[in-house]
């Protein structure tokens, strides 16, 4: 990300388009939990349901 930064504004230096990277990033990674979460509340004890199978997916997502 840091480098499609770099190229669409090539006058902030390394340092800042990282810093931005690193933010976007933790905002990506915020919005996926709060989905899981959201598919977490509909979790039936004891079963593989929908809802869990879709938390774990949207998990693994950050984890690529």
């Amino acid at each position: 990300m840091k480098d499609w930064i770099m190229e669409l504004c090539p006058e902030i230096v390394g340092w800042q388009a990282e810093l931005i990277a690193e933010q976007a990033q933790r905002r990506v990674d915020d919005e996926r939990e709060a989905c899981a979460q959201i598919a977490d509340k509909y979790h039936v004890p004891m079963l593989d349901t929908v809802a869990d199978i879709i938390a774990a997916k949207i998990r693994a997502r950050g984890k690529r």
